[in-house]
């Protein structure tokens, strides 16, 4: 995917299953805390194309305040980090 058109970011956690063929299959179910995985592909496309809009998704099985704030600090940690502070915030406008 061109990550020049990329505009907003959304994580989610997601439910492990199994495919017919016993493969590993990722259900994008919205219902967990966004996994290491997740975190790890989210700061290397920051990386690459720098602080973004980001949504964190949860449909069900909402956790309490706290633990919401904690990831969306965590992804603002990723944003932040090694981005000049006059860039970032020139960017957040």
């Amino acid at each position: 995917y061109p990550l020049a058109h990329v505009r907003e970011i959304h994580l989610a956690g997601y439910t492990r299953e199994v495919d017919e063929a016993g493969r590993p299959l990722l259900i994008d179910t919205h219902n967990r805390p966004v996994d290491r995985i997740v975190w790890d592909l989210f700061a290397h496309t920051v990386q690459r194309i720098g602080p973004t809009p980001t949504l964190i998704e949860w449909d069900a099985d909402v956790p309490t305040w706290p633990e919401l704030k904690a990831e969306a600090d965590r992804a603002e940690a990723i944003m932040v980090a090694g981005q000049p502070h006059e860039l970032y915030h020139a960017r957040a406008r």
